[in-house]
């Protein structure tokens, strides 16, 4: 009788590459054969291949989350005839401390960029941890000096590939003693310097989320003497922010302290952003038809919708409000907390064109000060580069 281990490597390979990414973990435990397999490149390149047509071909989409200061896996369904349906996966392979040799499950932020994840731990020192989720690798970022807990941060990668962390730090709340420092680290170099030491005349509230699109990391701005608000982007090839780019929001409805404007991606080329008038609820969401460094333009407006229709104080949290799009539905999908009632529940809001509204319950939020995170996700063979 042919066992599994048994068969051709070719075939072997073509087997496991059809393996959930959620049950990769346990195919590299089975044998040293299969663990070898698994981390050979062209067997990743499959795997991968595999990943993103399953994607494409399922109604379902595939997200990282973050609640209760863990991030998983889920699996959101929102073409289904009856609810939309949010389930999670599980941990893809278990972030764990590598000193201690435990789970971490108190990560307080995280971004992503090309299948990895930067890590924010919600720890008394605050750390930082470069993750891939594919392979279980993590890279622990020592500081400079110390990390505090206003610190915002962007991954991203230059031109040859090298990943970079930005580090911003910026009391723009205290003008009098502004303290605004600008760090870099690179992998490569397993080393920070300082990349802007000056005060620029814009500022990036701390909870405002970048993201990061082809390698470089796009943030809502605000000039700090008058209302003016722009994108700014961070070149991590010429280790530079470039020229302030324009918002599609009309110049005399310029937002206001309250207003909610938050970033997302469409697929891997396009950025999306999602506007919420303070004073008249209306909800805008706009995607671009052409994303770089020094130049933005935008498509027409893919949805527009009046929430004071749905509730008189439907008003998304500028901390929280992340989303994202499916465009096959053509709808806009916003996690928050629940607005119409005085609970800690996690909440998703799908909204789409011609009154389409659904509120699904994504369960109970153990800590009042974490909000549903969300962003796209796509496997990468992309390795950790590891110290020596």
């Amino acid at each position: 009788m042919t066992i599994m281990s048994d068969l051709p490597r070719d075939l072997l390979a073509e087997i496991l590459s059809r393996v959930p990414l959620t049950s990769l973990r346990a195919v590299r435990l089975t044998c040293k054969k299969w663990n070898d397999l698994s981390k050979d490149r062209s067997f990743l390149k499959k795997q991968i291949v595999e990943t993103k047509k399953k994607q494409l071909e399922s109604k379902e989409i595939e997200v990282i989350m973050m609640r209760n200061f863990r991030v998983y896996l889920t699996s959101i369904d929102i073409h289904n005839n009856v609810d939309p349906s949010f389930t999670p996966k599980g941990t893809l392979i278990s972030l764990s401390d590598d000193a201690n040799h435990h789970q971490v499950d108190n990560v307080s932020r995280v971004f992503h960029c090309d299948g990895l994840l930067l890590c924010i731990t919600k720890d008394l020192h605050y750390r930082l941890v470069v993750w891939n989720p594919y392979f279980g690798q993590t890279r622990w970022i020592q500081p400079r000096n110390s990390y505090h807990r206003k610190d915002n941060y962007a991954l991203g990668y230059d031109e040859k590939k090298n990943h970079k962390i930005l580090r911003l730090k910026d009391n723009y709340y205290a003008p009098r003693e502004r303290i605004c420092e600008f760090e870099l680290y690179s992998f490569e170099s397993n080393s920070w310097k300082v990349v802007l030491d000056v005060s620029p005349d814009w500022y990036i509230p701390s909870y405002n989320r970048g993201l990061s699109l082809k390698g470089n990391t796009y943030w809502y701005a605000t000039e700090k003497h008058v209302n003016v608000d722009f994108l700014i982007c961070f070149d991590f090839t010429t280790e530079k922010f470039g020229p302030r780019l324009p918002l599609p929001f009309n110049a005399t409805e310029s937002p206001t302290y309250e207003d909610v404007v938050t970033l997302s991606s469409v697929g891997e080329e396009q950025l999306a952003v999602l506007f919420q008038s303070e004073y008249t609820l209306m909800m805008e969401i706009w995607v671009t038809s052409k994303v770089e460094s020094t130049e933005v333009l935008w498509n027409k407006l893919f949805l527009e919708v009046d929430l004071i229709a749905i509730s008189s104080h439907f008003q998304f949290l500028a901390e929280a409000g992340s989303f994202f799009i499916d465009q096959k539905k053509n709808v806009v999908v916003v996690f928050d907390k629940d607005m119409d009632e005085a609970t800690d529940r996690d909440m998703a809001y799908v909204v789409g064109k011609n009154g389409y509204f659904k509120k699904v319950d994504i369960g109970e939020e153990a800590y009042t000060s974490c909000f549903p995170l969300v962003c796209s996700y796509v496997p990468s063979s992309e390795q950790i580069r590891q110290l020596t």
